[in-house]
């Protein structure tokens, strides 16, 4: 069986990115290059590129995002705290598209958007995803 151990995205604004991956939802930099950052969780590559190519299409947000990409938490209400605390919407509250209302913590799961519109579902459920492994 493979193994998926690594993901990679292009950010328009690398150091805004690295921003949102590391200070509001808290994967660790492990490794940095010109114009790159390598992320991780202990498990998995997350790259993040700097994009210098021609400009990018305007991006399908929200809940018709093309791509989105999960994040499992230790806290959910901390993570809420920190995105928000660090300027990052979020954009739903669940995976079903309901209203986020800051005054009510999120009880399984909320969306948020990277600086150019990826969105990321964050949970702290164990089982969330099928095929992920509980936390050890």
């Amino acid at each position: 069986m493979s193994t998926l151990v690594h993901v990679g995205v292009r950010a328009t604004n690398l150091e805004e990115t690295i921003r949102f991956w590391r200070d509001a939802l808290g994967l660790k930099v492990f490794s940095t290059m010109d114009g790159c950052y390598d992320l991780t969780d202990g498990y998995h590559n997350f790259r993040v590129f700097q994009h210098n190519g021609p400009e990018r299409p305007p991006h399908v947000g929200g809940m018709l995002d093309y791509l989105h990409i999960g994040v499992r938490v230790p806290d959910l209400q901390e993570a809420a705290d920190r995105c928000e605390a660090n300027g990052f919407t979020i954009i739903s509250d669940g995976v079903g598209g309901k209203e986020y209302d800051p005054n009510s913590p999120p009880d399984e799961s909320f969306k948020v958007e990277d600086p150019d519109g990826i969105v990321v579902d964050v949970t702290a459920d164990d089982g969330q995803w099928p095929g992920v492994q509980p936390r050890q």
